[in-house]
């Protein structure tokens, strides 16, 4: 008698959802390119790239941690069957926030530099900077060692975290609190980027 698939009739294979999130990448970059003048999305700064690819890269973080967030919702709540999905798009979304933040420091440097972002904040409004950067800066990074800590207990346990249901609340609760830390890192950044990008 052949073995029975883990995989719940209807889910879609771990490929699938490869192919999925690299064409919502793609069209992201697309949409990005399609709605700005290419000089306008890049700025006349010499860090425009490096700012365009973090600011690309939150982006697709929201949008891959969201959809994590909500299988790790469904683990904490047990009602999810196959693993496939939430192993691939834990992963994903790891990458993806550790590449945020490195582009994201890179661009840091430029707004400590004198003259500055950082000096007109400290002189014009210094709350500004209090708010949108330092509690930014690490509330950013907070949720990369819960992505890694979740990312390696999905993989290592799999299966094995429908019957355990202390860790499975952990994973959910870890997802969710990753979570809302790059919510506010989002949007804090966007709101600076409003008020004086570097």
């Amino acid at each position: 008698m052949a073995e029975k698939s883990t995989r719940s009739i209807g889910d879609p294979s771990p490929i699938v959802t490869v192919v999925t999130w690299a064409a919502v990448s793609l069209f992201l970059i697309l949409v990005a390119l399609l709605t700005a003048p290419v000089s306008e999305f890049f700025g006349g700064s010499s860090l425009a790239i490096i700012g365009a690819t973090h600011g690309l890269l939150a982006t697709l973080g929201v949008v891959v941690g969201t959809v994590a967030s909500y299988l790790g919702y469904r683990l904490f709540t047990g009602k999810i069957k196959a693993f496939g999905d939430l192993k691939i798009l834990a992963a994903v979304s790891t990458l993806i926030a550790a590449a945020t933040v490195v582009f994201g420091n890179w661009i840091y440097i430029a707004y400590r530099a004198p003259g500055g972002p950082r000096a007109f904040f400290m002189e014009n409004n210094p709350e500004i900077h209090e708010v949108f950067f330092e509690f930014k800066e690490f509330i950013a990074l907070f949720p990369i060692p819960l992505a890694v800590a979740t990312t390696y207990v999905i993989w290592r346990y799999g299966d094995q975290l429908i019957e355990n249901k202390a860790l499975r609340t952990w994973v959910g609760i870890a997802f969710a609190v990753a979570w809302a830390g790059l919510m506010i890192a989002y949007l804090l950044g966007a709101g600076i980027t409003k008020l004086r990008s570097v």
